[in-house]
């Protein structure tokens, strides 16, 4: 089996969550019509699975026109994303014009439907156009998944980047590559990033990730800590107030189990019963890494 595709429900559901976590995907293709509900919903789910990790390889609108008898095209529901929708799947999820398909409304493509026969594997004549259009899709997500798997191409340009300083200079990596191990002594984690020029090896202490957002990776507020003052007594002899001070003292939060999901992050299950999913974004900043401005 060289691809594996998943035909997902419209929306950003449990479903599409859930399958993020748990499969590791190569990359996703956006699917519309031209409504603008439609679109808006397709921008959410991009939004998404770009959140999840996974980069969005080609965007597809359905039913995007019809050609006459005349031989002239009509867009009954709009132009979608052959208009002002282009701008957002070009310059915020940086996709080529090339990446971007428009399928016509078709006869051929509904008749093949109902027979349950691929329009690929009949191949009718009078359906070159929509023919085309297939061929060029599937050829394209293969092209990108291809270059992706080589850690090259413009799907590249969905990715997070995080800098961390050493002694030298900055350097950058990319938090999808990021990879976790939990020690042997079980109270920290090796943390691996890679870039284009090489790999860093760093150490994060296992109490320290716990105090963190598990998506964002900003330390929370410490609300285990506590101080109060009981038991005041009062002495006759010495005329002296006794106070007796009882710290709570935070709980250590030692990692137990480690396990990826997908190319989200890791989920961590905790000493206290506590199982916690952690972005690869907010692992890296808590080894030290910044988001680049790019990404913000």
């Amino acid at each position: 089996l060289d691809i594996l595709l998943l035909d997902l429900p419209p929306g950003t559901g449990d479903v599409q969550m859930t399958i993020c976590q748990e499969l590791e995907l190569s990359g996703a293709v956006a699917v519309t019509t031209p409504s603008k509900l439609a679109i808006t919903d397709a921008r959410k789910g991009i939004d998404m699975f770009r959140s999840m990790g996974v980069s969005t390889l080609a965007a597809v609108e359905n039913m995007s026109y019809f050609t006459c008898e005349g031989g002239g095209k009509h867009y009954p529901f709009g132009k979608g994303i052959g208009g002002d929708s282009s701008t957002f799947l070009k310059e915020e999820v940086g996709l080529k014009s090339s990446n971007i398909f428009q399928l016509p409304i078709s006869e051929f493509t509904n008749t093949s439907n109902d027979e349950g026969s691929p329009l690929c594997c009949s191949r009718p004549a009078d359906a070159a156009s929509e023919i085309f259009v297939f061929s060029k899709l599937a050829k394209t997500v293969a092209t990108e998944l291809i270059l992706l798997r080589n850690g090259k191409g413009d799907m590249e340009k969905q990715a997070t980047v995080v800098t961390l300083v050493d002694e030298s200079h900055k350097n950058r990596y990319d938090v999808a590559s990021l990879q976790l191990v939990l020690n042997k002594e079980g109270k920290t984690f090796t943390v691996r990033l890679f870039s284009e020029s090489g790999a860093t090896q760093l150490s994060i202490n296992g109490e320290d990730l716990r105090l963190r957002h598990p998506k964002t990776g900003e330390m929370l507020e410490n609300e285990d800590i506590s101080t109060d003052i009981e038991n005041a007594t009062c002495s006759s002899s010495s005329n002296q107030i006794i106070v007796q001070q009882h710290q709570h003292k935070q709980p250590k939060f030692i990692p137990m189990k480690v396990d990826k999901k997908g190319r989200y992050g890791y989920e961590i299950e905790f000493s206290d019963g506590a199982t916690i999913i952690y972005s690869m974004l907010s692992i890296a900043i808590a080894a030290g890494g910044k988001v680049k401005e790019d990404n913000l």
